[in-house]
């Protein structure tokens, strides 16, 4: 297992990571500026309560780097009520870039399967009408997701299915959607064929790179507190050798693919 750091290698784009969570107790300006040491370019954070939507917004004002999604992720439906997404559209007009984290998790235990999927459809209708991108949430439920996408629509600019962990056949039938992914450190697990075969299917036009962060950190870093946007180049690294491509080639790539989902240009940051 490689255990040298790796180099940076810029641009890069954090699609998906979460920068409120209180696990960054000194807040988030310590793990950005070890990300920006990285080579990243613009990180994109994750609201997953109501609660986080004004900060999330609040943290993108004040760094230019800096993109947020807002949404309701569906471990935590069961903490507010459907009546908050009528506040969602008005939220998201003040400078977020996507409706997310949303989605379907069959898995956990915390919120009814129900509630999530009416959350889930309210909030895909308001990434419709506003014509938004989503950031998804699927755990084991692509077959629901999908049936949803099929029966209601997706939203004209597509979505992301973060943290991709299905097949290469169902990673074609989220592109029929225009739905791209991201995948983080499961990417240094590199001992899964399936994934390589799904990694060979989405590259060059529809992956992403993100870090999940705090969370997933990719197995060199391991037990090491929590997982940072710096961390990205980690992953970078591992699907370089799963895909025998340049790093600098998958940065390009992938951080071209993130301006086109999200609609955003990267800038320096000062």
């Amino acid at each position: 297992m490689p255990s040298d750091p790796p180099r940076p290698c810029p641009p890069l784009v954090d699609a998906h990571c979460h920068l409120l969570a209180e696990e960054f107790g000194g807040g988030p300006g310590p793990v950005l500026g070890e990300g920006r040491a990285a080579g990243i370019v613009r990180f994109v954070t994750a609201a997953v309560l109501p609660e986080e939507w004004e900060p999330s917004l609040a943290l993108a004002r004040a760094h230019s780097d800096v993109s947020c999604v807002l949404g309701v992720h569906p471990w935590y439906c069961g903490r507010t009520s459907p009546e908050c997404l009528k506040s969602l559209p008005e939220a998201l007009e003040r400078g977020a870039v996507g409706v997310g984290e949303i989605g379907l998790d069959t898995v956990t235990d915390r919120t009814p399967f129900d509630l999530q999927l009416d959350f889930f459809r309210r909030q895909l209708a308001v990434a419709r009408e506003m014509t938004l991108p989503v950031v998804l949430h699927c755990r084991k439920a692509f077959n629901e997701t999908l049936a949803v996408l099929k029966g209601e629509g997706a939203p004209a600019r597509g979505g992301l299915v973060h943290s991709f962990a299905g097949s290469a056949e169902v990673a074609e039938s989220f592109m029929e959607h225009g739905f791209m992914f991201s995948l983080g450190g499961i990417l240094t697990y590199r001992n899964s064929p399936r994934r390589a075969q799904a990694l060979r299917r989405i590259y060059p036009d529809a992956l992403l790179l993100e870090t999940d962060a705090p969370d997933i950190p990719p197995v060199e870093r391991h037990g090491l507190g929590p997982n940072t946007p710096a961390n990205i180049l980690y992953n970078l690294r591992a699907a370089s050798e799963i895909l025998e491509v340049s790093e600098e080639e998958i940065a390009c790539k992938t951080t071209n693919n993130a301006e086109k989902l999200f609609g955003f240009r990267h800038e320096p940051a000062f």
